[in-house]
């Protein structure tokens, strides 16, 4: 018994250390982030395109624009899909072998190398068509939303206990409202957190970009040209010889710290606010 204790003892201090460990390096990262982003923002940041290498001014509003368009395409792609097949392999696929096949694969595609689904879809859209564009980024990010969104959204829907189900069914309900109105609305916070977690990683993701919507130095909202973009950017200007570059890279970097951080915020009080929890 002393013997376990003593383990015990020991297995949570170094737990305790590794986790002090973690959170030491995340706000020693967000710290440098705002202490660098703060000083750069500025109205001209949001508001004027770049300027000439080397010319000091300019900001950075064609990749906003460019990045948030991306990204909205991204999540209008992978949430919808990434809902449905989890509600599928939870409710539906139950008694399909493919659906543990599917779920394998989800888990594998989440931890995949996001500059792999760039590539392909660089083979698959950007090559045959010739050229690169916002609508082939936004494809991009949305395939690396799905498995997220997928697995979430299934391992929140197998929680909801199956008796809440029958007693729907003992109602009269027919399966979809029982899915719509007592499934979703059990799972909601769970499958929000996974919205959130997935647009979160697509938002910060710059390798799948630089194969498909590339980059753009004007401001552009055709979505079937090359599209600028806040992380390639981010990338770009933190390898050039320019300080005003590397000023405006932590203000893109610090705007998308807070755009996270509100999103999750805001998210939590949405679902908060509907279902009272």
């Amino acid at each position: 018994m002393k013997r376990r204790k003593i383990v015990s003892s020991i297995a949570l201090f170094i737990s305790c250390l590794t986790a002090l460990w973690g959170i030491f390096w995340l706000f020693f990262i967000i710290f440098d982030v705002l202490r660098h982003g703060i000083s750069a923002i500025n109205f001209d940041l949001f508001f004027k395109d770049p300027a000439p290498p080397g010319q000091p001014g300019g900001g950075l509003r064609n990749a906003f624009v460019g990045h948030i368009l991306i990204t909205l395409c991204a999540t209008l792609i992978g949430v919808p899909i990434g809902i449905l097949g989890g509600t599928f392999l939870a409710e539906y696929g139950r008694k399909y072998k493919i659906s543990k096949f599917i779920s394998n694969l989800a888990d594998i595609m989440v931890s995949i190398p996001a500059i792999i689904v760039g590539a392909f879809i660089y083979s698959v859209i950007v090559k045959p068509l010739g050229h690169f564009s916002g609508w082939a980024g936004g494809v991009a990010l949305g395939i690396i939303m799905i498995p997220t969104v997928l697995r979430t959204t299934e391992n929140m829907l197998s929680l909801i206990p199956w008796t809440l189900r029958e007693a729907a069914f003992a109602l009269g309900a027919p399966y979809y409202k029982v899915i719509i109105q007592i499934v979703y609305r059990g799972a909601s916070t769970g499958i929000l957190t996974g919205v959130i977690l997935a647009i979160a990683r697509v938002t910060g993701e710059a390798a799948p970009l630089l194969f498909t919507a590339f980059n753009n130095a004007f401001f552009s909202i055709n979505m079937n040209e090359p599209m600028a973009s806040l992380t390639v950017t981010i990338f770009q200007y933190a390898m050039g010889p320019y300080e005003e570059w590397h000023t405006q890279a932590w203000g893109a970097s610090f705007m998308i710290t807070v755009f996270i951080l509100f999103t999750t915020i805001l998210g939590r009080i949405l679902i908060r606010r509907r279902y009272k929890f």
